[in-house]
């Protein structure tokens, strides 16, 4: 089999995991990086032997020997490069969130649809974790019923905070209900199989205040009605000891629950100190075997023709879910 050629575009930390990624599988290989730093770029050529970089989406896409783009860019460049990928005909995968407004994801949808039979996915990655494959598989086998209530819990440790919030005052970053509640609000589509109708959600800026210029926050705490009767509760936070991420779907028949404590290990330790467990250091700990996964399941789409389960419409009603959740939060501020 011929290697899929791949070009990235963004070459910070998810740039970087995503070539890793793409350069460990046999049937696909990164020949083109795209990033705004000339310099940036040359190295990066010259540590993974990549032939080809460019400072512009336009000219990387222009490349014939490139078969699939990855974007892994912030929120605010995803839909340049989404439309310009499309236009080339190349198979794509974007980085969640798909874009930062509705009508930025109305265009990438419109655009998709142009692009016929080529390949177009947002990185979900939860989905291909082997924790929350297995659980959705359980829900189909009935195992717990018909589930009735999504739980999802994301906080990232209050280290982060800082750089977020400069993030958030250069216009990369989004609320957080729409930045990291994006993966929550995705599952909760996903394990319910239904559509956000009313929401309230409440929080505030309790440690960074410099947040709530933006009307921003580092915690967020949502309740959701769906459209079929079942519920759904979201907690965001940037102000937590470790990067956690809990779910729990509760059935008819009985319930799910996925990481519900953050072990970095199967090693406890009895101490002086007590009983202890080390926590999960960063979310590239926790969800190696899930971006690897979904990077071996894009390739596969291209290889054989299949269409990804996770489509742009799901990036669009994610970040509609999202923005549902950000607004019932300015609401209950009065």
């Amino acid at each position: 089999m011929e290697k899929i050629k791949f070009g990235i575009v963004g070459i910070g930390m998810m740039g970087r995991m995503h070539l890793n990624n793409i350069m460990r599988h046999p049937h696909a290989e990164v020949i083109a990086a795209c990033a705004r730093s000339q310099d940036k770029i040359t190295a990066l050529q010259e540590e993974f032997d990549i032939p080809y970089g460019y400072l512009t989406v336009e000219d990387m896409v222009s490349n014939e020997e490139i078969d699939a783009i990855v974007i892994a860019t912030g929120a605010d460049a995803h839909k340049q490069a989404c439309l310009a990928a499309c236009k080339a005909k190349k198979h794509v995968f974007c980085e969640k969130p798909l874009a930062k407004t509705l009508e930025d994801c109305a265009e990438i949808e419109q655009a998709v649809e142009k692009n016929g039979d080529r390949c177009f996915t947002v990185g979900f990655m939860r989905r291909f974790d082997p924790a929350y494959a297995e659980a959705k598989q359980k829900i189909r086998e009935g195992a717990i019923g018909t589930p009735i209530l999504f739980k999802g819990v994301s906080l990232d440790p209050a280290s982060v905070l800082d750089a977020h919030l400069e993030g958030v005052k250069n216009g990369i970053y989004l609320p957080w209900f729409m930045e990291m509640g994006s993966h929550d609000t995705d599952l909760a589509r996903w394990f319910l199989e239904g559509e956000p109708v009313e929401s309230f959600a409440t929080g505030g800026a309790y440690l960074c205040k410099g947040l709530e210029d933006y009307n921003d926050y580092d915690n967020g705490f949502a309740l959701t009605k769906f459209d079929n009767g079942t519920t759904a509760y979201i907690q965001v936070g940037r102000t937590n000891t470790c990067a956690h991420v809990e779910s729990e779907i509760v059935g008819t028949k009985g319930t799910l629950r996925i990481n519900s404590v953050p072990r970095k290990s199967c090693l406890s330790m009895f101490t002086e100190n007590g009983y202890l467990e080390e926590c999960q250091t960063s979310f590239l700990d926790r969800w190696r075997d899930a971006f690897e996964a979904e990077i071996d399941n894009f390739v596969d789409c291209i290889a054989t023709g299949r269409r990804p389960e996770v489509t742009a419409h799901d990036g669009t009603m994610s970040l509609k879910y999202g923005v549902q959740l950000h607004e019932a939060y300015l609401k209950g501020r009065g």
